[in-house]
């Protein structure tokens, strides 16, 4: 599909395997680089809106919209097979090796990508969120499902306070929700789907050069994912960092990126 684009073409829709649009963006020049973003949120409403801008001084940064969100077309029914052909397509659109950076729940999504065989040639994670248990009955996607029910903004608030454990503090000082996050959470049930059944151990099959950076400041059990995936992976290397909660400044990633992919080794 690279070969369809031009130079100058810097965003458009991609389609994926079932035929779903997926709007993406292309910006900066160097190693291709496609970032995954987190649960619920779009190019737009991302809670790293100018990490694409920093990480475009050092590389060629496709970023796009999950599907259900943003600019993306949905599917009446949601398997993260369908993801992992997304986040193909957008890669089938870059010229070189492409290194995955994900960020949060998008990081867990692109390690499972990696897992079934996208065509990844190394794994920059954020904090990846892992849950050993598997939910095969599907109730915490169903407790998502009465949420919605009750309202976007109750399956918001739920998923940020339950799901996520977001601490009351850090939650007091997040604003609101705006209208395109409570647009688009109904997306957050994909997460619902694809988290449960995510041990470290699961992902021992992964060999990609795999760099999980983690914020000092951030939640104990994150910082104890970061180890057992390194643990886990036969390439992987966890860093930590100077942060906040759940999060790392741009100029620290990118330089942690940057460094990683130059390197050529986790």
């Amino acid at each position: 599909m690279s070969s369809t684009l031009t130079s100058e073409q810097n965003h458009g829709i991609v389609k994926s395997v079932d035929g779903t649009s997926i709007s993406w963006s292309r910006s900066g020049s160097g190693p291709d680089l496609v970032m995954v973003h987190c649960v619920g949120v779009s190019r737009v409403t991302t809670p790293q809106p100018t990490l694409a801008d920093a990480l475009a001084e050092h590389f060629t940064v496709w970023t796009y919209d999950r599907r259900g969100k943003g600019e993306s077309g949905n599917a009446a029914e949601y398997e993260v097979q369908r993801e992992i052909e997304d986040l193909t397509a957008i890669i089938g659109l870059a010229a070189g090796p492409v290194t995955a950076y994900g960020f949060s729940s998008g990081a867990t999504l692109a390690l499972i990508a990696a897992e079934a065989g996208a065509p990844i040639e190394r794994l920059a994670l954020l904090e990846p969120p892992l849950y050993d248990e598997a939910d095969s009955d599907h109730h915490l996607r169903d407790e998502g499902v009465r949420k919605l029910a009750e309202g976007h903004d109750v399956l918001h608030r739920w998923f940020q306070t339950d799901v996520v454990g977001v601490p009351d503090e850090v939650l007091a000082e997040l604003p609101p929700p705006s209208a395109e996050n409570l647009r688009d959470a109904p997306t957050l049930l994909h997460e619902l789907t694809f988290l449960p059944g995510t041990p470290a151990v699961r992902f021992a099959s992964v060999k990609q050069p795999t760099l999980v950076i983690a914020s000092e400041s951030t939640a104990p059990d994150i910082l104890v994912w970061a180890r057992e995936l390194e643990e886990a992976m036969p390439n992987a290397r966890a860093v930590v960092y100077p942060g906040e909660w759940h999060g790392v400044d741009d100029t620290t990633l990118t330089r942690a990126i940057s460094d990683f992919v130059g390197a050529g080794t986790a």
